[in-house]
């Protein structure tokens, strides 16, 4: 196959302009609801629902892909991956990596790229008892369920 000439097929769960737009720019064709594709850009649940779903018997093969996976929340959602990588630095240590190493201060000298989380309700009592002992700072707050920068707010006093 040369690529060059080779068409891309694409399918979509919705219709937003600016891909459909994009993908027929580049002389893409939109498959059928029973056709081969090679991109599909799913909403969540159809992946985790349709796709991904043993019942389906639906299997991607090597020339397709999505822009969802299973269980991306993992890794997308910042309260979900922030648990992630706090229980993968544990099994590091548990497993005495080196990877694990740890400063005289106790921080980790390789594995330090969460900031500060806290995750309430349950960590607000931690939370503020971190936050007297810098008075002077300013936190971000994130929901967990919101995305592209919605309901952010920064938090410099306590009421």
């Amino acid at each position: 196959m040369v690529l060059s000439s080779y068409k891309l097929k694409w399918r979509t769960d919705l219709e937003k302009s600016v891909l459909i737009n994009n993908w027929e720019k580049r002389g893409w064709t939109r498959a059928g609801a029973d056709d081969e594709w090679n991109i599909y850009w799913a909403l969540p649940h159809n992946v985790k629902g349709k796709i991904f779903n043993p019942d389906s018997g639906i299997r991607l093969n090597e020339n397709q892909i999505l822009n969802h996976f299973p269980n991306a929340d993992e890794l997308c959602k910042k309260d979900l991956m922030v648990k992630n990588i706090k229980r993968y630095r544990k099994d590091l240590e548990r497993d005495n990596n080196p990877i694990s190493e740890k400063d005289d201060q106790g921080r980790y000298v390789h594995m330090d790229i969460i900031p500060q989380t806290y995750i309430f309700p349950g960590d607000y009592n931690i939370f503020v008892e971190e936050f007297r002992r810098q008075p002077n700072s300013t936190w971000i707050m994130k929901p967990s369920h919101r995305a592209q920068g919605q309901g952010i707010f920064l938090v410099s006093k306590l009421t």
